[in-house]
């Protein structure tokens, strides 16, 4: 059993499924960019930035977290 061979010449076909990929990645882009702008460009309570200096932030991310020190457990079955 041989399966079908593609004809060479299908020009217009190959045109339709680039325009169409083209056309959804566009509108994927729109679609993240309208995400982006209206959750992430503006910050949601304007006095949230009030005040901040950005080198504290920055220290404050990258700083280690404090070490917890391990308390023994009492022990719950006897």
């Amino acid at each position: 059993m041989q399966l079908p061979r593609l004809k060479r010449g299908t020009g217009g076909a190959r045109k339709s499924l680039r325009l169409e990929i083209t056309v959804a990645l566009a509108i994927k882009l729109l679609a993240l960019y309208a995400v982006w702008y209206f959750f992430f460009s503006h910050p949601a309570i304007h006095s949230m930035t009030d005040g901040m200096d950005p080198d504290r932030v920055a220290a404050a991310l990258i700083a280690q977290p404090p070490t917890k020190i391990n308390e023994p457990h009492e022990e719950s079955h006897k």
